[in-house]
């Protein structure tokens, strides 16, 4: 790792989280994802190694904690006092983002089995019908097309390849129309007046489909940034 070589606060915490997928992975632990298979499948495209040297340091760096195995491996990581911290330079983040540089979604930018991983993450488990609903997600533009997620009262599954069972929701979607619901950037509602998202089940489910979901834990602060900056006369 470089360093800035500056005695100066600014230059020592972009020495810790300056590096690429740093920012992320203390993004990924503040909402609350704390095993590295879980770490690794929201950050498509980082080696494995990559992802234990950024670990290591953030531990090192007093930024992370890790619970032990009895066998001495990691078995969960979670951010300490200090990563808490790091919560208002990640929402500044997001919300400059959200306002200067979002914009629509590229197509490199829209990954269904990372959005499917999301999903998977933020259910409301108590919500869900108490047998199991099985959703198959077809994206008009993906290649593969079809997705499903497993949804049962105690646990959800992404699977990539069909389960096995009967599908109860089909979710035909555009992938980017997903992702802007997923953000809040429309609402769900408005994508299937569009028909950017079409669903197709019984009317019980497909009235709850969308209550399932406490969709992307950023939504606040991009609505935030959609408010208009007020202007000080004097």
């Amino acid at each position: 790792m470089s360093k800035y070589g500056q005695y100066c606060p600014v230059a020592r915490a972009a020495d810790i989280l300056g590096d690429r997928w740093t920012l992320l992975i203390v993004r990924d632990l503040l909402t609350g994802v704390c095993h590295f298979n879980d770490l690794e499948r929201g950050l498509p495209g980082i080696p494995k190694a990559l992802l234990a040297e950024r670990l290591r340091r953030l531990r090192r760096d007093g930024i992370v904690e890790c619970r032990l195995t009895p066998s001495g491996k990691p078995a969960a990581y979670q951010l300490t006092d200090a990563g808490w911290q790091l919560y208002p330079i990640v929402k500044a983040l997001t919300l400059r983002g959200a306002k200067w540089a979002l914009g629509e979604p590229a197509p490199e930018e829209l990954n269904p089995i990372l959005l499917l991983w999301w999903m998977r993450d933020r259910v409301y488990l108590d919500r869900l019908p108490r047998k199991q609903v099985v959703v198959e997600f077809k994206f008009r533009e993906a290649r593969p097309a079809c997705y499903w997620l497993v949804l049962k009262p105690d646990d959800v599954s992404v699977c990539l390849k069909h389960p096995g069972f009967e599908i109860d929701v089909i979710v035909t979607a555009e992938l980017a129309a997903l992702y802007q619901v997923w953000l809040g950037r429309i609402p769900f509602d408005q994508a299937l007046r569009d028909q950017r998202i079409q669903l197709d089940a019984v009317p019980a489910l497909m009235h709850d489909f969308p209550n399932w979901f406490a969709f992307s834990p950023v939504v606040g602060i991009l609505r935030e940034a959609e408010v208009p900056e007020q202007i000080s006369s004097g």
